[in-house]
């Protein structure tokens, strides 16, 4: 079992510890007291490692970025489907609803819960259906069924019956510039945005078993728990609308703000930002500049494309989201 592994059913048996105040729930139908190994609740891929199905560089000998992880079905018909019903894992409202299967994730479901600690979305994909009657910005309560466990997707590589499962993302939104942002892109131009808002490349995730091993969380603190891979400085009199939907995560007087240090995880998280003043040093003389990295991360940083294949300059990922951020600050 490898320390991912370990560490993932570490915090399934953490449940007794009150760490904050957002009611969590499992979400789908499976009963998490039966859960004794991480085989039980995770499904993998057809490699068949369980580490597959967890959060991470965990696809493609580490090639390949897993924005969530793979429920597993605890029920299934005789034909091999899966029963489980899934639930919103918190109080919360539905952001987004695809019923269509017209991407990688399927059919899915988007809830945003404002009420949590920092607003986080939640995301349940590859539905085999959508609850009925569920509609856009319809409040749901934790533990409330928003559809069935399936395999729809539309990715190069259908998902077998066998390998059906719940696909759950928690994190948030990078910029409701976003739109406009994708609408800009040469590359683009024949890729219509069939999501919005809540297109793939708008939403970074982090681990969801920082939140899912315990009944009551501080989301707040999970979320600033995962540490610095590398810093930024950008150069802009504005604040990104990231920093006023997440202002929980904003440091310093913005009143007479020339720019922002900004601390990403090594997934492409924005952390932390702390606003600049004129005569900072980490101010750039550009628009935005690569500060620091943490070199013990900085491998994952690579194959993540936070960095580059040198290790010391902008990734193709980072340069894409702190584009999407600024979208909003110019």
């Amino acid at each position: 079992m490898s320390l991912r592994t370990s560490l993932a059913l570490l915090f399934l048996c953490l449940t007794a510890l009150p760490l904050g105040a957002t009611d969590i729930v499992w979400p789908t139908t499976m009963d998490r007291a039966s859960i004794r190994t991480p085989q039980d609740y995770l499904q993998p891929t057809v490699s068949g490692k369980t580490e597959s199905a967890l959060f991470g560089m965990v696809r493609e000998d580490g090639k390949r970025f897993h924005e969530g992880i793979d429920i597993r079905p605890a029920k299934t018909n005789a034909d091999g489907e899966a029963l489980d019903l899934v639930l919103a894992a918190m109080d919360g409202q539905v952001a987004y609803l695809n019923a269509n299967v017209n991407g990688p994730y399927g059919r899915y479901v988007v809830l945003h819960h404002a009420a949590a600690e920092i607003p986080v979305y939640t995301l349940y994909a590859h539905l085999a259906k959508i609850e009925p009657g569920l509609k856009t910005a319809q409040p749901v309560r934790r533990g409330s069924v928003i559809g069935l466990m399936g395999r729809t997707s539309a990715g190069a590589t259908p998902i077998t019956k066998d390998r059906s499962h719940l696909h759950f993302e928690v994190g948030l939104m990078l910029s409701r510039g976003f739109n406009r942002w994708y609408a800009a892109q040469p590359e683009n131009k024949q890729s219509p945005n069939l999501h919005g808002l809540y297109n793939g490349q708008n939403l970074i995730g982090m681990d969801p078993m920082l939140i899912l091993g315990q009944p009551k969380v501080d989301i707040l603190a999970a979320l600033r728990s995962q540490p610095t891979a590398l810093t930024v400085g950008l150069r802009t009199n504005k604040m990104p609308d990231f920093v006023e939907r997440y202002a929980a995560l904003m440091r310093g007087d913005a009143s007479r703000v020339a720019g922002w240090y900004v601390e990403f995880s090594w997934q492409g998280m924005p952390v932390r930002w702390t606003a600049l003043d004129a005569k900072s040093p980490h101010l750039p003389a550009g628009r935005w500049r690569l500060l620091e990295i943490d070199q013990t991360q900085r491998t994952r940083l690579i194959q993540r494309k936070m960095l580059g294949a040198d290790g010391r300059t902008p990734g193709e990922l980072l340069t894409q989201n702190l584009e999407v951020l600024l979208s909003t600050a110019r």
